[in-house]
């Protein structure tokens, strides 16, 4: 049905994402490395690109890149697979897909962007606000906020999060249809929390909530989305790792997250142990009093 180039360099996935590409009709050619990936592309160019991200020696974003910038490949959809795919893959890839990748989704994800390259259809961008604005969804948020307080409680969580990831400052939010609400916080700048929050166009954790993915920013000023947001320009915050909150009907209610004002503090491994903690944290939010 569809030639399908496969880089990822842990040998078991590559060959699950194989078999299962290859039980939908599909012709997959894997590569261990982004520049195997490359050479394999260049030499016939496939139907879909999925990289990982994390590889050794050429990130999947750097090969992302390389292919948007040639002609012969620039318009090829590319899915990414990553534990966090970083905050600049959204302009160089058409879809994000977190691990541990669910096979379904996947191939979900291969069926209609494939569909859309057959149809001659540029792949619509992913519109945050449909998301934000699900009626359910808020219904769920509003459910959570409208349990009795337990900030305190929240906040010693917030405070335990920032010794177990090393990241001096951390949150648990809510996230309405146009602001993000602090439920929960410790070391963040004063006037966000005075405030309870901040427009959900300055924060990264509108993208967790729309797309279901973590988000991990490793220096703010060199992502172009949000470099110039005050949370992130005025508080001086450089990186920022974030997961979503989902609540026991599935709805992305808000993000469990961190931030620090030096850049590279948050990793692939502090959205790990976030990941950890989120069980937790939902657990706090639901209960009364």
């Amino acid at each position: 049905m569809a030639s399908i180039v496969v880089a990822e360099d842990d040998t078991d996935i590559a060959e699950l994402l194989a078999t299962v590409l290859s039980k939908e009709g599909h012709t997959v050619h894997t590569a261990p490395t982004g520049a195997a990936a490359l050479e394999t592309i260049t030499r016939t160019p496939p139907d879909l690109i999925i990289l990982d991200h994390h590889m050794p020696g050429m990130s999947g974003l750097d090969v992302a890149g390389r292919l948007r910038a040639e002609g012969a490949t620039a318009d090829i959809p590319v899915i990414m697979l990553s534990a966090a795919a970083p905050a600049a893959a959204r302009g160089l890839v058409d879809v994000t897909i977190s691990k541990p990748v669910r096979p379904k989704h996947l191939v979900d994800a291969a069926t209609e962007l494939l569909a859309a390259r057959r149809a001659g259809e540029v792949p619509a961008a992913h519109d945050a606000s449909t998301q934000l604005v699900d009626v359910e969804r808020l219904l769920a948020v509003s459910d959570f906020l409208a349990r009795p307080a337990h900030g305190a409680n929240l906040d010693a969580f917030a405070e335990e999060l920032t010794r177990v990831t090393g990241v001096p400052m951390a949150a648990i939010t809510l996230v309405l249809n146009d602001s993000v609400v602090v439920a929960g916080s410790y070391g963040l700048p004063r006037w966000v929390t005075e405030a309870g929050g901040v427009p959900v166009e300055w924060s990264p954790d509108t993208i967790v909530v729309a797309e279901d993915v973590p988000v991990l920013i490793s220096d703010s000023r060199a992502d172009e989305e949000y470099a110039d947001t005050p949370l992130f320009s005025v508080s001086g915050v450089r990186s920022y790792a974030s997961v979503p909150l989902n609540s026991p009907e599935g709805h992305v209610v808000g993000a469990l997250c961190v931030m620090d004002d030096k850049p590279g503090t948050c990793t692939e491994d502090t959205v790990q142990t976030l990941h950890s903690q989120r069980a937790q944290a939902l657990g706090l939010l639901s209960r009364a009093g």
